[in-house]
Formats: C-alpha cells, sequence, structure tokens
C-alpha cells in the first residue's frame, strides 16, 4: 500500500466526511465512519481536527463548494445570478438543503457549528459575490453608491428564507426573478 501524504489523507478524509455529511447529516460522520470510508484510523483524524463536529463540517463544506463555478468574462450580473442559482440547484438537488436547514438550527446553540458555517459557508461566498458587486460598480453596471454588504444580504436572503422556513417552493425559477428584481435596483 503506498504511504500517503498529509495533504492526500486530509483529502481522503474530508471527501469521506462530506460523502457521509451528504449521505446521512451529522449522525452518519462518526469518526469511526470517516476513518473507515477514508481508510485512516481514528488517531489520525484527531491529528488534524479536534472534534467529530469540526472534520464532518469542514468535508461537507468543502464538497458543498465545489457545487458552484462562474461563467468567465461574463457581467456581474450574470455571474450574481449564477452564484445563486448554483446555491439553489445544491440546496433543491441534492441532500444539503435539509442538512443545512438542520445545520443552521444546531447553530443557534453549537458555536462550533456557527463558526463552521459563517468561516466556510458564508463568507467564501459572500467574498466571491462582494468581488462581483464591486466589479459591476468599477464598470458601471451597477451603481457608484451601493453597500456591498445589504446587497449581499439581499442577494441571498431569499434562498435562505424560502430554505428555513418552507413557505413557498425554493426554485430555480424562484431564484432568477429575485435576482433579477434586484439587479434592476442596483442598476438604478
Amino acid at each position: 500500500m503506498p504511504v500517503r501524504h498529509g495533504e492526500q489523507v486530509r483529502d481522503a478524509v474530508l471527501t469521506a466526511a462530506g460523502e457521509l455529511m451528504l449521505e446521512g447529516g451529522l449522525a452518519a460522520a462518526t469518526m469511526e465512519a470517516i476513518a473507515a470510508r477514508a481508510g485512516v484510523s481514528k488517531r489520525t483524524l484527531y491529528k488534524y481536527w479536534p472534534s467529530r463536529g469540526a472534520v464532518a463540517l469542514e468535508g461537507f463544506m468543502r464538497s458543498a463548494a465545489a457545487s458552484w463555478s462562474l461563467p468567465e468574462n461574463a457581467p456581474a450580473a450574470v455571474s450574481l445570478e449564477e452564484l445563486v442559482l448554483a446555491a439553489v440547484r445544491l440546496f433543491t438537488q441534492t441532500p444539503a438543503g435539509p442538512l443545512m436547514r438542520s445545520l443552521i438550527a444546531d447553530a443557534q446553540s453549537q458555536d462550533e457549528i456557527a463558526t463552521a458555517i459563517r468561516d466556510q459557508w458564508l463568507r467564501p461566498r459572500r467574498a466571491v459575490a462582494a468581488d462581483l458587486v464591486r466589479q459591476g460598480i468599477a464598470s458601471g453596471e451597477f451603481r457608484a453608491d451601493l453597500d456591498v454588504e445589504v446587497t449581499l444580504d439581499l442577494l441571498f436572503a431569499p434562498v435562505y428564507y424560502r430554505l428555513l422556513l418552507g413557505h413557498e417552493t425554493l426554485s430555480p425559477q424562484f431564484a432568477v426573478t429575485s435576482i433579477r428584481h434586484l439587479i434592476t435596483g442596483l442598476k438604478g
């Protein structure tokens, strides 16, 4: 059996943890199950992560992050629409939607989960979207007086609102309509 280096071990563990989270949520992502799927010992897991929650969440966030990419050389409005549509597809076409609802609920009482969601899920997506908004402002596509942080909240809030409350269907059509209304206001 070939010797795996630290990064290869981390990759195998995070892949295993992400798969287990998508298959059965946090309950399925035990240290034993992650170690077995990754082909490592539990001791190896604790070498890199302080807890089951830490490795499971990092694995999920990493696997979900691979679910989106942006079109090259597209206007900011088109890229923002694709970013939101990718989130909707992830939440509606994979087990990630129910899992994210559960993680957000758990985050209300578990700081480790709240921190992981903010650091590994929200911040990277908001950073990409913020860059797109700033590009849109710089190119004249969007108004110069936009508050970028408020714009980011307006961009993603409708998706999470429907995901969490389930009062209406979360669909690509809804996402496109929502984004296009927002873009109209950004162009002012």
